[in-house]
C-alpha cells in the first residue's frame, strides 16, 4: 500500500489525449457590464494574428472608447524639432572608459529637442479606428442597454448583443491569420431603418513631447490636424458617405458605411457584412466569408497543436484560476507576441509604451515559451530574422565604439535599428547574451545541422562583442564588464559599478555555449572566447551570498537598504532562468534564494519577477514556493479578459506582455522541468490537490 500512496500524492501526467476544446471553452471570456469610467486601466479585447491587432469595446468595435488598431508596419516620424536643433549635428556622446573615449547612445545636454526627438521616432501609428453611428452621431455608451459580450476563445470570435433604443443589435466581429483584416457582420433593424451605420475614423499621430523615460499612449491619434495628412474613397461603394475634403473640422477623415437606399418595393437589409483590411499597399480584401470561415479553422489549429496543460482535475483552490491564465495568456500571446521578424511592444497591439518600439533585454520573456510550449513555428517566424535585420546597425555600433561583433541595443524597432539616447538605454548590459540563449532553444527543438547553420552568424557577432568588451583587470588577473555598466534592475551606478552578478554570470554561459555551438559545426573556436570566459570575474557576493554588483560602496547592508533591496531581481536570475554554469555555485545560489525569501516582500515584486522567483524556486527542489509566486493572485492580478499587469510598484497601465510571455515560460518549466530535472512536474507540490496533465512541452535550458 505504501507506494500506491506515494504515487498519489505526485502531479500526475497525462497518460491518455487531453480534450482540449473542453478545457478552452470553460474560459470564454464574457462582459455583460459597461466600464462605469473609461481610463487608463480599461482593456480591450482584441483579435488579432500577431502583426495586426484591433481592440475593440462591449459594441465588438471601437464605437464609444476610443480603443487603437496596431501593426508591426505601421510607423510614423513626427517633425523635426523647430528651435534650431538639427538631427545630423547628433553625434552621441564620449565616456572615458578604461583610458579611451568611447561614444554612447547618450542624450546630448547641447542638442535636448533633438535628444527627444530620437528617442520618440519612429513611433507606432493608431490605423483607424470603426465604430457605429446612430441617427447621425457616434453612438453613445448612454444609448447603449443590456450588453453582453463573448470572445469563443477555441474559435477566436467575438459576439456582441446589446440594445439601443430598445432594439436589438449584433455584432460578430473575427481576425484573420492570413491577413491584416477583420470582419463585422452586424444585425439589427435599426440598419433597415437607416438609423444605425458603421462610422470610420482616422486620426494623426500627435506631437511626442518626451517628458520621462516612457511614454504610455493609451487612446491614440489626434483629430487636432486634419490638413496633416489624407484619406479618400478610391471606389465609392454603395451607401458609403465621405467626410468634406480639405476641411479643418475634426470630422474631415470620418465616413460612413450603410446598405445602399432600396429601391422601388425592395425592403432595406437588416444586415451589413464587411471586411476591413489594414495595409501599407492597395490590396483586394478577402470577403468577409471567406475569413468568417478560415478564421476558426486557424484557431482551432492553434489550440490543438504544440503543448498543452489541464489542471481541471486539480483540488487545489487555486487550480481554476491558475489554468484560466494559462489558456488566455496563450490566446493574447498568438495575438500579441507572434510577428513576423520582430517582438512585440511591452504592451503588444493594444496600446503604445515606449513610442511602440521594443526592448531586446525582454525577448526571452516575450518569446522563449514559443519553443518549450511546442509551438516552434512562431518561435522562427521572428528569429534568428530579427537579429539578422539588427546585424548591420549592432555591428556599426559595436565598431563606432571600439569592439567587434554585434552591439544589441535595447529599445528599437526594425526601421532605424537605432538607440534612443539614454542612460539605461546607453549601458544596459543583459540583452548582449539573449540570441544565444534563443539559438540554444531553437536547437532544443529541433537539433539539426540546419538549426546551427541558421543561427551560426547572429551566435558569431554576439559572442565576438561579448568577448571584445570584457576588459583585463591587471590587479586581480579577471576580465571584467564595466564600468559603465547597468544591470537588470535598472537602478545601479553606471559609471560606479562592475561585474554586475547575473551579468557576469551569463557572460559566461552564453561564451561557453557559443564555443559549443562552433563545436558542433566543426568550426574552431576563436582563442578570444575561452580566455575570457574562462578568466572572468565570478559573480560578486557577500556573507556568502550574491550581491547585484561591485563598487559603489555597496557591502552587506544592501539587503537592508530598501532603495536596492526593494527590486533584487538580478541575484535571483543566477539559478533557474540561466541554466547551469561554472560562474555560479548552487549552494551560494540556494542561500541566496532563501534571503530573497525573506526580503523580496509581495508589494514590491515586478512584473516578470514572479515568474524569475517560480523558476529559481523549481530549480533549487522548492515547488511550494513555485506554485505560491505563481498563485499569489492579490499581489499579480490578470484582469477579467485574462490580460498581465505589471504590478508592484509604479505599474505601467495593462498589459503587460513580459508578464504574460514569463508566466508561460513559468508554467512550462514547472510542468514539463529543464535539462537534467529528475521526475514530472517538478515545480509543482506533491501534496495532492494538484493533478497536471500535459502533452507536447519541451523541456527548459
Amino acid at each position: 500500500m505504501a507506494p500506491f500512496f506515494l504515487l498519489s500524492l505526485l502531479p500526475s501526467l497525462a497518460l491518455a489525449a487531453i480534450d482540449r476544446r473542453a478545457v478552452v471553452s470553460q474560459f470564454n471570456v464574457v462582459r455583460s457590464k459597461l466600464p462605469e469610467e473609461i481610463t487608463n486601466q480599461t482593456t480591450p479585447l482584441q483579435v488579432s494574428n500577431g502583426d495586426f491587432a484591433f481592440n475593440l469595446d462591449n459594441t465588438g468595435m471601437q464605437t464609444f472608447i476610443p480603443f487603437n488598431t496596431l501593426s508591426s508596419w505601421g510607423w510614423h516620424n513626427d517633425s523635426l524639432p523647430a528651435d534650431g536643433e538639427k538631427l545630423s549635428d547628433y553625434h552621441v556622446v564620449e565616456v572615458l572608459t578604461h583610458g579611451r573615449n568611447i561614444s554612447y547612445d547618450l542624450e546630448d545636454p547641447n542638442l535636448p529637442e533633438v535628444s527627444k526627438w530620437l528617442t520618440a521616432n519612429p513611433n507606432r501609428v493608431n490605423l483607424g479606428r470603426i465604430g457605429l453611428r446612430y441617427k447621425g452621431e457616434t453612438l453613445a455608451q448612454s444609448l447603449i442597454a443590456h450588453p453582453r459580450q463573448e470572445l469563443d476563445v477555441w474559435n477566436g470570435i467575438i459576439t456582441s448583443t446589446f440594445k439601443v433604443d430598445g432594439q436589438d443589435v449584433k455584432v460578430v466581429t473575427q481576425g484573420d491569420f492570413e491577413s491584416d483584416a477583420v470582419a463585422f457582420q452586424i444585425e439589427s433593424d435599426l440598419i433597415s431603418s437607416g438609423d444605425l451605420q458603421v462610422e470610420l475614423d482616422f486620426p494623426y499621430p500627435p506631437k511626442h513631447n518626451v517628458t520621462s523615460t516612457s511614454d504610455f499612449e493609451i487612446f491614440m491619434g489626434s483629430y487636432k490636424f486634419p490638413l496633416n495628412h489624407t484619406t479618400s474613397i478610391v471606389t465609392s461603394p454603395k451607401g458609403s458617405h465621405e467626410g468634406p475634403k480639405g476641411s479643418s473640422a475634426v470630422t474631415a477623415h470620418r465616413y460612413t458605411l450603410s446598405p445602399a437606399a432600396p429601391s422601388h418595393n425592395e425592403k432595406r437589409p437588416t444586415t451589413v457584412t464587411f471586411t476591413a483590411h489594414f495595409s501599407l499597399d492597395l490590396e483586394l480584401p478577402a470577403s468577409p466569408s471567406a475569413i468568417q470561415r478560415r478564421n476558426p479553422v486557424a484557431w482551432n489549429r492553434f489550440w490543438s497543436e504544440g503543448g498543452f496543460v489541464d489542471l481541471t482535475e486539480s483540488s487545489n483552490p487555486n487550480a481554476t484560476e491558475l489554468q484560466r491564465r494559462i489558456i488566455m495568456t496563450q490566446y493574447y500571446m498568438r495575438v500579441n507576441s507572434a510577428a513576423t521578424g520582430q517582438i512585440p511592444q511591452e504592451s503588444g497591439l493594444v496600446y503604445n509604451g515606449w513610442w511602440g518600439k521594443f526592448h531586446l533585454e525582454m525577448v526571452v520573456f516575450h518569446c522563449a515559451h514559443w519553443a518549450t510550449w511546442g509551438r516552434q513555428q512562431y518561435f522562427d517566424r521572428i528569429f534568428p530574422a530579427m537579429y539578422e535585420t539588427l546585424i548591420p546597425t549592432s555591428q556599426a555600433r559595436a565598431r563606432r565604439m571600439g569592439w567587434e561583433g554585434a552591439r544589441w541595443p535595447k529599445m528599437t524597432e526594425l526601421g532605424t535599428g537605432g538607440i534612443g539616447p539614454a542612460e539605461t538605454r546607453a549601458y544596459l548590459m543583459w540583452q548582449q547574451p539573449h540570441p544565444v540563449y534563443l539559438a540554444h532553444l531553437a536547437y532544443e527543438a529541433k537539433p539539426s545541422r540546419r538549426t546551427l547553420q541558421e543561427w551560426i552568424r547572429v551566435v558569431t557577432a554576439t559572442a565576438d562583442y561579448m568577448a571584445s568588451f570584457a576588459w583585463y583587470n591587471e590587479t586581480s588577473g579577471h576580465y571584467d564588464l564595466g564600468p559603465p555598466s547597468k544591470g537588470v534592475t535598472e537602478n545601479s551606478f553606471p559609471l560606479e559599478t562592475r561585474n554586475l552578478a547575473y551579468e557576469i554570470a551569463y557572460w559566461r554561459w552564453a561564451l561557453d555555449a557559443a564555443a559549443g555551438w562552433k563545436r558542433k559545426l566543426g568550426e574552431p573556436v576563436p582563442k578570444k572566447w575561452t580566455a575570457v570566459a574562462e578568466k572572468l570575474a565570478p559573480p560578486p557576493q557577500i556573507d556568502g551570498m550574491y550581491i547585484p554588483w561591485e563598487g559603489s560602496g555597496l557591502n552587506s547592508s544592501w539587503w537592508e537598504d530598501p532603495t536596492l533591496s526593494k527590486d533584487p531581481r538580478s541575484v535571483i536570475m543566477l539559478q533557474g532562468i540561466l541554466p547551469d554554469t561554472p560562474a555560479v555555485d548552487p549552494e551560494v545560489g540556494l542561500k541566496t534564494s532563501n534571503k530573497m525569501w525573506e526580503v523580496w516582500t509581495d508589494t514590491n515584486i515586478r512584473g516578470w519577477g514572479r515568474s524569475v522567483l517560480a523558476i529559481n524556486s523549481a530549480r533549487i527542489g522548492n515547488p511550494e514556493r513555485a506554485i505560491y509566486h505563481m498563485t499569489n493572485y492579490g499581489y499579480w492580478p490578470f484582469d477579467d479578459a485574462g490580460m498581465p499587469t505589471r504590478s508592484g510598484p509604479n505599474p505601467s497601465p495593462p498589459p503587460y506582455f513580459p508578464g504574460g510571455g514569463s508566466f508561460l515560460y513559468a508554467i512550462g518549466y514547472m510542468v514539463a522541468g529543464w535539462q537534467g530535472s529528475k521526475g514530472d512536474a517538478p515545480g509543482f507540490p506533491k501534496d495532492g490537490t494538484w493533478v497536471v496533465k500535459h502533452e507536447g512541452l519541451l523541456k527548459a535550458l
